[in-house]
């Protein structure tokens, strides 16, 4: 007999916990469903916690986290077994020997182990939430409460797929002109510290009075030599306080909200948190889960504030026995052909289909939009770096102009 520890729902629908002896962790759970319960998560008590330190801190609190790009790939693959007719318990054990990610290969060796013990696959994936969204979760369900598990894992894939895509979208709309502003601004750095001390050398020499930007120029070449270990300790201070702020969820809301208002990149991150909300509500309605629980999945889904305080407003109205497309129309964060089309699906009772439409017309948008941005940008960039440069080369060598002129105008009679 080994002690083991579960987590679990009774008839009542309250979540109940405890810990009980059993030979198996099968036969624990065939105990709990005779007694009402269906359990969500078991395992060894002795064991749970020795098995998380074990693997250098992987498992904390919630289970280590898998890149979005490697559960996409196992995701594929795991289709691509299943629908091939490959049983469910020799594919993830495939997987798990040939995984390279060693997050990914304890979490499916785990789960093979919970599944073989009797644990449905949906129960053993919801024990790492960090790897497994809510949404996954529901999928896999649906699909195995209906036969229909292969169907559900290429919905998945197809999901993940369109959101990783937009994902890397929007994240080279936000990185491109950050790294180039940085680039440019290392390049200024750069001439104010190596560059132009050897200029001041050369202009003392020549005992003239130097034009007002000149010495301006050499005064903060000359402050920033003389406080270099300072003023790099204070900037990347202040840039690692700042990105542990943007990580706390005040930090997070405050970014989101502001990146909002920005001109350029407030359209395009309003278009991608539109076309994310519309390609999950999609998918989790197209597979029979309810319109409820889809807007609480969206909620936890969507990586964006300000869209995630308007689902929860949604979730409430909604509730509340409003319609959908009467609901978001009161909201700034959707554009009105969106709403419109919402508006018409849920009319017509093709919400699922419309809301695929939409996710397709915004994806599109915002790809657009990042194709065209570089173009944008270049300009206004071009410019600050060709002005700071050029000037810092002007004010430099307008004593030599003016030397020069000097020599010249001596020589005549």
């Amino acid at each position: 007999m080994s002690e083991y520890t579960y987590t679990g729902i009774d008839k009542t629908g309250r979540k109940v916990a405890g810990s009980i002896n059993a030979p198996t962790e099968g036969e624990l759970r065939v105990l709990l469903r005779q007694q009402g319960i269906r359990p969500t998560k078991v395992g060894l008590a002795s064991r749970v916690e020795a098995r998380s330190n074990s693997v250098g801190g992987l498992f904390k609190n919630q289970g280590p986290s898998v890149p979005l790009e490697i559960l996409l790939i196992f995701t594929r693959q795991l289709y691509v077994l299943v629908s091939s007719g490959i049983p469910l318990i020799q594919a993830i054990e495939t997987l798990a020997d040939q995984a390279n990610h060693p997050a990914l290969k304890l979490i499916l060796t785990n789960i093979k182990n919970k599944v073989t013990s009797g644990s449905y696959f949906w129960e053993a994936l919801a024990a790492y939430p960090r790897a497994f969204t809510k949404l996954y979760v529901s999928l896999v369900r649906a699909g195995e409460s209906s036969g229909s598990l292969d169907e559900m894992l290429k919905r998945l894939t197809t999901y993940m797929d369109d959101a990783n895509r937009l994902r890397r979208l929007l994240k080279s709309a936000m990185i491109y002109p950050i790294a180039v502003v940085s680039v440019g601004i290392a390049v200024i750095g750069a001439m104010m510290i190596f560059v132009i001390p050897k200029f001041e050398e050369l202009l003392k020499s020549t005992g003239q009075e130097l034009p007002a930007v000149t010495q301006w120029v050499l005064n903060a070449s000359r402050f920033l030599v003389d406080n270099i270990l300072p003023i790099t300790s204070i900037t990347a201070g202040t840039i690692f306080v700042i990105y542990r702020y943007f990580q706390s969820p005040e930090g997070r809301a405050f970014r989101d909200r502001m990146l909002f208002s920005f001109p350029i990149f407030g359209p395009l991150m309003q278009k991608g948190a539109v076309a994310r909300f519309a390609r999950t509500m999609q998918t989790l309605l197209a597979s029979g889960v309810s319109l409820l629980d889809a807007i609480d999945i969206c909620r936890t889904t969507i990586d964006n504030a300000v869209v995630e305080s308007a689902v929860a407003k949604i979730r409430g109205e909604v509730e509340a026995g409003n319609r959908l497309g009467v609901v978001i129309n009161q909201l700034d964060v959707f554009p009105k052909m969106a709403v419109q089309m919402i508006s018409v699906g849920e009319a017509s009772g093709s919400l699922d289909q419309m809301l695929e439409k939409v996710a397709d017309f915004y994806e599109a948008e915002v790809e657009a939009v990042v194709a065209g941005l570089s173009k944008l940008i270049e300009p206004f960039i071009l410019v600050f770096l060709g002005g700071a440069v050029g000037g810092l080369l002007i004010a430099m060598y307008l004593p030599i102009f003016k030397i020069a002129g000097s020599a010249s105008g001596g020589d005549g009679p």
